[in-house]
């Protein structure tokens, strides 16, 4: 949290363009949870949707006001909302800097406030990715420093300082296992790729409340 409350402004200056996982939404009102400076939640809201920004991160929530009309700062593993609030969750890039205690927690929370037949759009990044590839020994070694394989700090570097952001990276199964623990039907799941040809950058999983 406070990590990107120091780098919301320079984190908005270089994720403007939703990614297209935003065209997956079709059921109103949408949660768009670790909403970030909110360029879903502009875009959605431009198309007639009512969208709910929802980050633990004060600064990004400042950020995202310059784009949309409704903002709550929370956890994602303690949600603020009414059981069965949204025809829609989009949970896109966050759940991979919750800690392993908290996953399941924020996943089951989802479920709760989605709807009967609501839909749950999740993404986390993916560990077998080639800028990756240098960190497996050290992640091997994780286990004995108390933390998960798959556990990294990613640097952002801004004026001169480094600030080391928390990841989990995530395997295919493990993103799906997660959302069915949490009793969430998967619809879909898939790898998307922004860079690399042949490995999945990001996971992504759609699944719905039954």
């Amino acid at each position: 949290m406070r990590v990107y409350d120091e780098i919301a402004e320079g984190f908005d200056h270089t994720r403007g363009r939703p990614w297209p996982e935003v065209e997956l939404v079709d059921r109103d009102p949408v949660l768009d949870l670790g909403c970030g400076n909110g360029r879903y939640a502009g875009y959605l809201e431009a198309r007639g949707y009512r969208v709910v920004c929802a980050d633990i991160s004060w600064g990004m929530l400042m950020v995202a006001r310059r784009r949309a009309s409704e903002l709550v700062q929370c956890d994602a593993s303690a949600l603020p909302f009414r059981d069965s609030s949204f025809g829609t969750v989009l949970y896109l890039a966050t759940i991979h800097h919750l800690p392993r205690e908290d996953r399941l927690r924020s996943m089951m929370e989802v479920r709760r406030v989605l709807r009967p037949g609501g839909r749950l759009i999740v993404s986390a990044w993916a560990l077998f990715q080639p800028r990756f590839f240098g960190k497996m020994f050290h992640m091997l070694l994780n286990p004995l420093r108390g933390r998960e394989f798959g556990d990294v700090t990613v640097p952002w570097r801004r004026r001169g300082r480094v600030y080391r952001r928390y990841y989990h990276l995530f395997t295919k199964r493990e993103l799906e296992s997660l959302v069915e623990e949490a009793g969430l039907r998967i619809v879909r799941s898939y790898g998307r790729s922004f860079k690399y040809r042949w490995f999945a950058e990001n996971h992504v999983v759609v699944a719905e409340k039954v």
